[in-house]
């Protein structure tokens, strides 16, 4: 994504709003890691978070569009999109890794669903409510409201 900084930057510069009183949100992009390493990407991003104190994590569900410099990798092979249903995995994996008290929600056009919950209490609600929709799942349905979403 090439961001400027490192999950250690993050972990740094957290711990001086905490020591400061100041609150914080942190926003996860589900599928940004590209097919086969979203659940890697997931585990990674729950092991700093579970580092610091947010109060609400959002997630959104990636989405291409032709025009972005992620397509063009794509189109250059260099990069693959996570399918519809391994988003959904991936967000499952986060939200199973997490341990620290905060709220989670997918808000925004961009979710194919809408989750919302306080972690710790929900976690099992919310693993059990994706656990369903993965098993479920049309990955053409699911696929075709991605294709058609005109804009975030």
């Amino acid at each position: 994504m090439n961001k400027g900084f490192r999950a250690s930057d993050v972990l740094e510069q957290c711990k001086k709003l905490e020591a400061a009183g100041i609150s914080y949100n942190f926003f996860y992009l589900t599928g940004i890691s590209g097919a086969g390493r979203g659940e890697i990407g997931a585990k990674a991003s729950a092991e700093l978070f579970n580092q610091l104190h947010p109060q609400i994590i959002e997630s959104s569900m990636l989405t291409i569009y032709k025009t972005s410099k992620l397509y063009q990798e794509i189109q250059r092979g260099n990069w693959k999109e996570e399918g519809e249903i391994e988003k959904l995995a991936e967000l499952k994996a986060l939200i199973e890794n997490l341990t620290i008290d905060t709220r989670i929600v997918t808000d925004g056009a961009s979710n194919l669903i809408q989750v919302r919950g306080h972690l710790p209490a929900d976690k099992e609600k919310l693993v059990e409510y994706l656990n369903h929709l993965i098993e479920t799942a049309d990955e053409a349905a699911l696929r075709e409201y991605r294709v058609n979403l005109r804009h975030l």
